[in-house]
């Protein structure tokens, strides 16, 4: 028993072994691609990073640039009335009926105590206020033509200017996040790679910033370095 036990422990270690591949990666940040995130929570920290300009390059996505300006747009997706209605709620706090659950639910899902305006919570109105807000604010520095920050297309081309954001459409479905992905992959194209003694060794340039968990494991699963923005900003340093 002990010996077939053995056997197939060996076994597994001969499988492992034989399918397994080493990877070394040295990482040398100087091209910083931010996801649409970093530019709305984290706007100073990017301003930050532009001023330690020549050390670092941020490398925008198109798409990143076509959500902000989404973004900007704020409460303007609402028909006339619905904006009327939000904007008076907004700037002048009233009385309003409240939303009761029809039933049992827990509070998060049933809106207790959230005012609404035609089916709009005002705690949403708000956040689209502000985001919008970040979103302006995040375009404005994109369009500077601060020399710390380049724009580029989904395969890897770098725009001189930042006035074209619309790109040839191949059809696909991806996402927004596979797009971000896929630029920062693009920009690794020219990066050093050699394979010694079946391990494979990588040096590379670009790290993708980023504090979405599921765009984190796919850059990671494509051998990527990503970090999320805060970590990356007190790693090198880097303050106002």
């Amino acid at each position: 028993m002990l010996l077939l036990s053995w056997r197939k422990r060996c076994a597994v270690k001969d499988i492992l072994s034989q399918s397994t591949i080493a990877v070394t990666i040295e990482v040398r940040p100087r091209c910083l691609v931010p996801d649409t995130n970093c530019f709305v929570d984290y706007l100073p920290a990017i301003e930050m990073i532009a001023k330690a300009h020549p050390l670092y390059q941020l490398m925008v996505p198109i798409i990143v640039i076509n959500e902000l300006e989404g973004l900007s747009k704020g409460i303007r997706h609402l028909s006339p009335k619905q904006q009327t209605s939000a904007i008076n709620e907004l700037l002048t706090p009233v009385t309003k009926s409240f939303v009761l659950p029809i039933a049992p639910a827990s509070v998060a899902d049933t809106g207790v105590g959230t005012q609404t305006v035609n089916s709009v919570s005002l705690p949403s109105l708000q956040h689209a206020a502000k985001v919008a807000e970040l979103s302006k604010k995040a375009i404005h520095f994109i369009k500077s033509r601060n020399p710390a920050l380049k724009c580029v297309t989904t395969k890897g081309s770098i725009l001189k200017t930042s006035n074209f954001t619309v790109e040839d459409d191949d059809g696909d479905l991806k996402s927004n996040d596979d797009r971000i992905l896929e630029t920062a992959l693009n920009l690794c194209r020219h990066n050093v790679k050699e394979k010694q003694a079946g391990t494979r060794y990588l040096t590379l340039d670009v790290v993708l910033l980023t504090t979405d968990r599921n765009l984190r494991v796919k850059a990671i699963s494509n051998d990527l370095p990503v970090r999320e923005l805060p970590d990356f900003i007190k790693w090198a340093g880097l303050s106002a």
